[in-house]
């Protein structure tokens, strides 16, 4: 009885550790310098500007443009509201960066609960082993970066998990309330689809892995139900205001880019060849081994996005779980018919050593780096030279004079709107419509500059002529290093911004 109680206590301490060093391991690489790595990607304003509008009742669709479903921000204001946010004690600190740091904070806790979800899953399905494995690659491999941006991408991916871990646990025994599971798992999966549509590419494998597991057609259409019911709010709530063309425009907006998936796959490649090699090689090898599982998660993905035609770096962000997990079972299985023992039972672990030492260095050296000091330090510039909202643009009783027209990168916008109330017109500076002001401000980076250098006589340009220097902000963090050199290579999506130089007429 007491040997048994001892392998019960070992076991389970075997467990303990197992899971809580790709945590521990997560937890650094997803929250350490969130302010600083990555660089600042424009969707990440404008999904924090439609939060933060639907956090302060201006609806679901303040912008009139229907991009992508709501459920993403709806998430981003439901905990906005909770924790008080923006409406937080900023400290002696920039307060820009101090506005970016609970967000991104926010997108790192997801990450770790992804990799706690990776481990969960991987364990019912190929063991513990391949589980330490699978979640020690998502917790350090460089390309996960991304889960630190305010994506879609990553606030879904911890819905997509869960759904499939509800599915992977009917299988262990667990089949007591099998109904009241599938409809949860439906409703997490129809909130990821909800969040953004491709997430519709996991229905293959929840209709066979719960077809599989419970030899059940009810069960599955059970589980389909909320899968399609929840998104379907999206277009019945554009029907209901009267947008159904306009929904119907935005959806083909999203597919009538140009970026095939190709490219984005040479990418990946250049910036995490390892996990690149390792997961392509994992698939690979689950095809010849006839094991469906991930190959039902990451090829339905993979043809959607060569279908679709447009295919930005973050939407591999998808293909990350089944990728980690078929290296982790590639990884673990090959080296099983070695004769000495110890060598076989130790070869998986060393293997994982190695990669994780690699992946551990290579993703510090990138997230140690500081490449948004410039954006903090202009946007607070403009914040204080912006008129306060007592000025009302629409209004006659203002002074003309007093009225300003705020030009840039619409990610320069939400703070200094809804967080420090400023009244400023904004224009977009791919708008071709005239100022509504006669004083106006630009805000100009290397984006700006390329809208500029196209035409020299555009209306835009003649603008630019009319103003003088106001103030300009310059880092060089990285101005030593090779961007075609690894892991440098992730700099090519994370770009520094090295300068900002505001400019007015007044």
């Amino acid at each position: 009885m007491k040997v048994q109680l001892q392998l019960k206590k070992g076991t389970r301490l075997r467990s303990l550790i197992f899971i809580l060093i790709p945590i521990v391991l997560s937890t650094y690489t997803h929250l350490w310098n969130p302010t600083g790595f990555p660089s600042l990607h424009v969707d990440e304003g404008h999904y924090l500007r439609k939060a933060i509008s639907t956090e302060s009742g201006q609806g679901l669709q303040p912008q009139e443009r229907y991009r992508a479903p709501y459920f993403g921000q709806i998430f981003l204001a439901g905990i906005f509201s909770i924790i008080g946010y923006p409406n937080i004690e900023l400290g002696d600190k920039n307060p820009v960066e101090q506005l970016y740091l609970v967000p991104r904070l926010i997108m790192g806790f997801l990450a770790v609960i992804d990799t706690f979800l990776l481990y969960r899953i991987t364990e019912y399905r190929y063991g513990k082993n391949v589980a330490l494995i699978a979640s020690i690659l998502f917790a350090v491999m460089p390309f996960t970066w991304m889960t630190r941006r305010i994506f879609l991408e990553s606030i879904q991916l911890p819905f997509i998990l869960t759904s499939i871990l509800l599915i992977l646990s009917l299988g262990r025994g667990q089949q007591q309330n099998t109904k009241f599971t599938l409809i949860i798992s439906g409703i997490f999966l129809g909130l990821a689809i909800f969040t953004k549509i491709p997430a519709f590419t996991i229905i293959p494998l929840g209709i066979i892995m719960i077809y599989l597991l419970t030899r059940n057609k009810k069960y599955v259409l059970l589980w389909l139900v909320p899968v399609i019911l929840v998104p379907l709010m999206w277009p019945l709530h554009a029907t209901l205001n009267g947008d159904f063309d306009n929904w119907i425009t935005g959806v083909r907006y999203q597919v009538s880019r140009d970026r095939p998936l190709i490219n984005t796959i040479n990418t990946f490649f250049q910036i995490d060849p390892v996990l690149f090699v390792l997961g392509i090689g994992g698939l690979i090898y689950s095809a010849i081994r006839k094991d469906y599982f991930v190959l039902l998660w990451s090829i339905p993905v993979f043809l959607f996005l060569q279908v679709i035609g447009y295919v930005s770096s973050f939407h591999i962000l998808l293909l990350l779980p089944p990728l980690c997990i078929a290296a982790g079972n590639m990884i673990e299985k090959i080296g099983k018919n070695i004769s000495n023992i110890t060598l076989r039972n130790s070869l998986p672990y060393l293997r994982i050593a190695v990669i994780g030492i690699f992946g551990i260095c290579s993703i510090t050296m990138l997230i140690t780096l500081n490449t948004n000091s410039t954006y903090y330090q202009a946007l607070a510039f403009v914040i204080s030279n912006l008129p306060d909202s007592n000025i009302n643009l629409n209004s006659n009783s203002s002074k003309p004079g007093d009225k300003v027209t705020l030009i840039g990168n619409p990610q320069y916008f939400w703070i200094p709107e809804f967080v420090f109330n400023k009244t400023f017109d904004a224009k977009n500076y791919y708008s071709k419509t005239p100022f509504k002001t006669d004083k106006y401000l630009m805000i100009i980076d290397t984006g700006f500059l390329k809208i500029l250098n196209r035409d020299n006589s555009s209306r835009l340009n003649l603008a630019y002529n009319a103003t003088h220097n106001l103030a300009r902000f310059e880092q060089n963090f990285t101005g030593g290093v090779d961007v075609n050199k690894y892991p440098y290579t992730n700099l090519k999506l994370s770009p520094e911004t090295r300068f900002i130089e505001l400019r007015s007429n007044y």
